[in-house]
């Protein structure tokens, strides 16, 4: 007996993203996401042009070498604190700011 249903066919990405965005908690949750990892990424940016190592980011926040790894990897979810922290130990902060 042949099952029909074990036949699937492939979709791409951007067809399951398109539909997605049509729901306005994905969208808001996406936003976050992509605002989480521009964050990160500035953090890194910055660690790396004041030749700062992760293990000195540890050591000015506190946090083991471990998490600041994970951190920049996208392996760990941060909370607003521990980003606020790495951002203090590169002598920053962070601001809001409305979207237009």
């Amino acid at each position: 007996m042949i099952d029909d249903d074990d036949d699937y066919e492939l979709i791409p990405f951007s067809v399951v993203k398109a539909e997605a965005m049509k729901n306005p908690e994905f969208v808001a949750a996406y936003a976050a996401h992509k605002m989480h990892k521009k964050m990160v990424a500035d953090l890194k940016a910055m660690r790396i042009a004041e030749s700062l190592t992760q293990q000195d980011i540890a050591r000015r926040t506190g946090l083991k070498k471990q998490n600041i790894s994970r951190l920049e990897n996208g392996v760990a979810s941060p909370t607003l604190t521990t980003i606020s922290r790495y951002a203090v130990a590169l002598g920053g902060t962070f601001e809001f700011k409305k979207l237009s």
